[in-house]
């Protein structure tokens, strides 16, 4: 083993920590147990803190290691811009007299941690060991996510909040199909077939079965009918062989799952779940008298009432329910400034990957986008901060090493040195003067 990987192991490790502990949802538990001297969401600001420091302070002491890192956020400045207008209006909005400000100014300040994580995890894939692992990192939260999941299956009560509905270690069953399902789209890849994505696929589709969460179904099925065409339409541009053997591996990957399925809904927790009755067709998937329905009409004759300010930062949560839907919440909360804000975001984050031609982000921005209209607190929801500030340091990655890639210098192939300078459109290089960095590890396609 060489010295530099000695050297690298220790941060590897840490990594791992890192997403087995947190991005799994591991601490809602261990805090929920009262394991933890802290609340989770500061031990894992710090810990996001304590594994990023190093590209800080590297950056401090090199020139050329400055200009990489402030590189990284210049080519980003078209997402951070619309993430600060979010931590602005809720500072802004904070000051009108149906802010929540009971609990103290936590509402008001949770945009700026939000963002706060969103740009401190950029700087997680900078080191090129971190790139070549990152796969990785995502997967051990993966299997643990799910895992959980299962034993709420086995044992009911375990970790779900409802004993009829497993949820892991996220508590909350929604909340558990949509880790499974950002952590997925985050995790396979759209440009071919292999075994660990079907795999992967498979435990998703039985996982969020097992939340019974509708939100996670529809999320589920976005990602598949996103996965199909493009594993189907690159086999088909390599050949009829290529199309049979990638078509045959998805109807094993259905036959895998319905024969999971199965075996799954036999489960004893399910004997009684109030919802079962949807997968059978026995029962409306939403009914006439659907709680959220009215949810949502009732924030909506709220906003009419206050279209242009809202209600001040916080009030979505002094309602008894909530409205289920962010797009909702950011109008009660901030005003239209804050529904913009917030849609302008996404819109931002979608183009950015689309531009790049990075398939894995894409689809993690549209499910996101999906649970939206089913979670008023997805700006809370550390999976979707962290995801994305990963994938839109991945995508670049990914779009300068294509860029860069056949103008490669001859005598060192296999170093090619990328700029954050180039710009950002598919295979143009314009190659910055400075701030240059190494990408030897290909990121996630």
């Amino acid at each position: 083993m060489r010295l530099r990987t000695l050297k690298q192991l220790p941060s590897v490790v840490l990594m791992f920590g890192l997403f087995a502990v947190f991005i799994s949802y591991l601490d809602n538990y261990l805090e929920a147990r009262q394991a933890l001297p802290f609340l989770n969401v500061t031990m894992f600001l710090w810990s996001l803190t304590a594994m990023t420091a190093g590209s800080v302070v590297r950056a401090a002491a090199s020139l050329r290691e400055r200009s990489r890192l402030l590189g990284l956020y210049r080519m980003h400045a078209a997402v951070l811009f619309p993430l600060g207008a979010v931590v602005v209006f809720s500072f802004m909005s904070a000051f009108l007299p149906a802010a929540n400000l009971d609990d103290g100014p936590r509402w008001v300040l949770y945009p700026a941690y939000n963002a706060a994580i969103v740009v401190l995890s950029m700087l997680l894939p900078l080191p090129d060991h971190h790139r070549k692992f990152f796969r990785w990192y995502l997967l051990i939260a993966f299997v643990l996510a799910a895992t959980s999941v299962f034993v709420d299956v086995l044992r009911p009560g375990t970790f779900s909040i409802l004993p009829d509905r497993a949820a892991g270690f996220a508590r909350n069953p929604n909340a558990g199909a949509f880790l499974l399902i950002a952590l997925c789209s985050s995790l396979i890849v759209f440009d071919r077939v292999r075994g660990l994505d079907l795999v992967v696929l498979g435990v998703t589709a039985l996982g969020v079965l097992a939340t019974l969460s509708r939100g996670g179904a529809l999320l589920l099925a976005f990602v598949v009918c996103c996965y199909t065409p493009c594993v189907v339409r690159s086999a088909a541009r390599r050949g009829v062989r290529v199309l049979v053997t990638r078509v045959a591996a998805l109807l094993l990957l259905g036959a895998g799952t319905y024969f999971g399925i199965t075996r799954l809904i036999s489960q004893r927790m399910f004997a009684s779940a109030s919802r079962m009755g949807m997968l059978s067709g026995k029962q409306e998937i939403v009914g006439p008298r659907e709680s959220r329905i009215g949810l949502v009409a009732e924030s909506w004759e709220l906003v009419q009432q206050a279209p242009m300010l809202g209600y001040g930062s916080g009030f979505t949560y002094t309602m008894e329910q909530g409205p289920h839907n962010i797009y909702l919440s950011r109008w009660l909360d901030n005003g239209l400034a804050g529904v913009v804000s917030y849609v302008w975001l996404i819109a931002a984050a979608c183009l950015t990957f689309w531009r790049r031609r990075y398939t894995p982000g894409l689809v993690f921005i549209g499910a996101v986008a999906i649970q939206g209209f089913f979670s008023h607190n997805l700006l809370e929801e550390r999976v979707f901060l962290l995801l994305l500030g990963v994938l839109l340091t991945m995508s670049l990655y990914n779009a300068t090493e294509r860029a860069v890639v056949p103008l490669a210098p001859q005598r060192a192939p296999h170093r090619v040195r990328p700029a954050f300078g180039l710009r950002d459109r598919g295979a143009e290089a314009h190659p910055a003067p400075v701030s240059l960095t190494q990408a030897r590890s290909p990121g996630p396609r």
